[in-house]
């Protein structure tokens, strides 16, 4: 409860002053009603359930010249109609600022979130069956200064605490801090440096985890033209580990790999598309360091000044960064919709959702289908200055 007071406290200061100011309250509500044949992602006795999701939100905001702070908070609930153990109410609250002076650009990011494991089960431990309550809180700022016309650095720090309800997985604290230099070579050419550390301590009932991570990427983005461009980086990365079981005994392995993140987009009057890979590491809820390979594509077409269609494709494969005999998981999703611009600030959207998931080591292969109405409400609100 410190850092959501913390929040308020350093909202309150941010949004204090003599000089003029526009403020702002706004909201939306996405309410959502889902068919899903198989919610627990089971290779056998699948089970299908309704899930009822929305999420209200309210967003104070507060712009000078040039400054902007706003301050979101709401809650996300869950109903499922006859797994009702999956039920969860779970509030969260971020609160960002930035500061833009004529060559430096400063930022704040505080953020208190809860949420359940079974929402990034896919990209974390792969486990549908556990819902953990996982409490996530962060704080992020951030620096940026135009040395030259064409020449930029930056500095971006990062600390979060992450929170297990369960014994099913571990509590984690992670620091991170990168920097990165970027030139402007003409109106096209971009291309820079980056540089990054992060630590992360993990504990759980078995054992805990000591990690620490280095990665060093070059970057570059590129316009072909108005409407096709392409950015990435390309690096390599350095992961060294402790971990010390409940015995007190300490196993030290360290692991040398390359990450990579690549994207092509193209943004037409009619259609729009984008087209990314990436290899990365990340830790996971249960302890370990997770590398991820993914290929990711999404499409979109304008069919009416108030209909347009969607498609959302990826396939991921995930794996231990230290133990290359650990089990590999496969991830594919595809989904594709059509969305209804009913009004100025209601939308309404349809899509199916195809997801398979395949564990080598196990010999498991399931998938499921889901069927999803969506309903999108954006409150403007009222705005004042002052």
């Amino acid at each position: 409860m410190y850092k959501i007071s913390f929040v308020f406290v350093l909202a309150c200061i941010a949004t204090s002053g003599s000089y003029a100011a526009e403020w702002s309250l706004t909201g939306s509500a996405n309410p959502s009603a889902e068919y899903d044949d198989n919610i627990f992602m089971r290779d056998e006795n699948r089970q299908g359930d309704y899930h009822f999701q929305m999420s209200p939100t309210l967003v104070a905001t507060r712009k000078q010249e040039n400054s902007e702070s706003s301050l979101s908070l709401g809650v996300r609930v869950d109903r499922y109609e006859a797994s009702q153990r999956l039920d969860q109410e779970n509030p969260f609250l971020r609160f960002n600022t930035q500061l833009q002076q004529e060559r430096a650009n400063w930022g704040l990011a505080l953020s208190y979130v809860e949420s359940s494991s079974r929402n990034d089960a896919a990209d974390d431990t792969g486990d549908f069956e556990t819902n953990s309550t996982l409490t996530t809180s962060s704080i992020s700022p951030s620096f940026s200064y135009q040395l030259t016309e064409r020449d930029t650095v930056s500095l971006n720090a990062n600390y979060a605490e992450k929170e297990s309800s369960t014994s099913d997985f571990s509590n984690s604290t992670n620091k991170s801090l990168s920097s990165s230099w970027q030139h402007q070579f003409n109106e096209r050419l971009k291309g820079g440096v980056s540089l990054s550390a992060s630590n992360n301590k993990s504990s759980s009932l078995s054992n805990s985890t000591d990690d620490d991570t280095y990665n060093l990427s070059l970057t570059s983005e590129y316009k072909f033209s108005e409407i096709w461009a392409i950015n990435g980086n390309a690096g390599v990365r350095q992961l060294d580990s402790r971990q010390t079981n409940i015995l007190g005994v300490t196993d030290t392995n360290s692991s040398t790999g390359s990450s990579l993140g690549f994207t092509v987009s193209y943004s037409g009057e009619v259609d729009s598309a984008n087209l990314s890979l990436s290899r990365s590491i990340s830790p996971s809820s249960s302890g370990e360091m997770n590398e991820q390979e993914k290929v990711a594509l999404s499409w979109s077409r304008k069919l009416t000044e108030t209909l347009s269609s969607h498609i959302n494709a990826s396939f991921q494969t995930t794996s231990s960064a230290l133990d290359e005999g650990a089990d590999k998981r496969e991830n594919i999703n595809f989904s594709p919709s059509l969305r209804w611009t009913l009004s100025p600030d209601t939308k309404l959207s349809l899509s199916y959702n195809y997801r398979q998931q395949k564990e080598s080591n196990l010999g498991t292969r399931a998938s499921s289908n889901a069927i999803m109405l969506a309903v999108s409400y954006d409150w403007h609100g009222f705005r004042v200055a002052r």
